[in-house]
């Protein structure tokens, strides 16, 4: 992986350890669970044992987030991507809820999720998408009615990866349908649903194109009963909650792009110096040569665009233009 010159030190090294871990364990590791299908449990344990879960996570609950940042995220997320659909369930723990509990989450909660998250030993996942909400998850229909100390949930959620194999999902749902609440966006209220909550049941498991082994599915939740203690934020600020963390997620998603897009760029190369036609190698032929152009210049154009975003919000600014770019760019 190239470096960028902003790098600190922490940053240069674990771009190079990210690499040859890569190279010399997750890849065998990622094209087994793909020809067979199943999820990359392998994969996870090396990932976790390595401390990359926490890149994010500030050292007092076990994360690296003073050396690594966003940046280290990014890093993380670009190499494991060359392994295919491994860096999946990484990314989605990384968006699924590391910034909505430490920016949200009271300091229970923190000591509660944060140190098991930066250990690898549970997974995250973010229940949002609806069958009729789909972008507009300000029209999300799941219900969640207070009951004394728990939440009484009803309703669906689709297409959430890493269903079933995620511990914790940090879930958006309405808990008001008063029209003012509605105008103000404080119709939304955020909770972790842990995994094995009653009336919380996967209903359906899709398979994912070009995610092989990688479970994204449908959610049903009947009557399901969350504790008021696994509420994020107050009662409808689930809206602010979700917004607050949205320029670092796009980050992470762009990121996991360029690491697809190297590999790419290293096949055809390869392809191109062994292939031999006309007395040629397809390599020399200059059509093929302004192609390969156009992949470099477009896989730098991404990872400055990233790493760029990924600086300015280490640097604690808001990138919601720098981030929204970068996404649409890599993605």
């Amino acid at each position: 992986m190239e470096h960028f010159p902003w790098w600190n030190e922490a940053q240069r090294k674990l771009a190079d350890e990210v690499k040859k871990v890569v190279d010399e364990v997750l890849l065998p590791i990622a094209e087994r669970a793909a020809w067979q299908k199943r999820f990359p449990w392998e994969a996870m344990k090396e990932i976790g044992k390595r401390g990359w879960f926490g890149a994010q996570i500030p050292a007092k609950y076990g994360g690296h987030a003073e050396e690594w940042g966003v940046t280290g995220a990014a890093i993380i997320l670009e190499e494991t991507a060359r392994a295919g659909a491994i860096s999946h369930p990484l990314a989605v723990t990384m968006i699924g809820g590391i910034h909505q509990i430490l920016h949200d989450g009271t300091e229970e909660q923190r000591k509660r999720w944060l140190p098991k998250i930066a250990r690898g030993e549970l997974l995250g996942a973010v229940n949002m998408t609806e069958p009729y909400a789909g972008s507009d998850v300000a029209s999300i229909e799941t219900m969640a009615v207070r009951e004394g100390d728990h939440y009484i949930l009803n309703g669906k959620k689709r297409f959430q990866t890493s269903v079933a194999s995620a511990d914790i999902y940090v879930t958006y749902v309405k808990t008001s349908d008063s029209p003012e609440d509605r105008a103000k966006y404080r119709h939304l209220t955020a909770m972790i649903i842990e995994k094995g909550t009653p009336g919380y049941t996967v209903e359906k498991v899709n398979e994912l194109m070009a995610y092989d082994g990688i479970y994204n599915g449908y959610i049903s939740l009947d009557n399901a009963r969350v504790p008021v203690a696994n509420r994020l934020g107050e009662e409808g600020a689930g809206w602010s909650v979700m917004m607050s963390g949205l320029n670092v997620e796009r980050i992470c998603t762009s990121a996991a792009p360029l690491g697809g897009m190297r590999e790419a760029l290293r096949y055809t190369v390869q392809h191109l110096q062994r292939r031999v036609q006309f007395k040629q190698t397809t390599g020399d032929i200059v059509t093929n040569q302004f192609k390969v152009a156009d992949m470099v210049w477009r896989l730098n154009m991404a990872r400055l665009m990233t790493y760029y975003a990924a600086y300015c919000a280490d640097l604690g600014r808001e990138v919601p233009v720098e981030a929204a770019v970068a996404k649409m760019f890599n993605t």
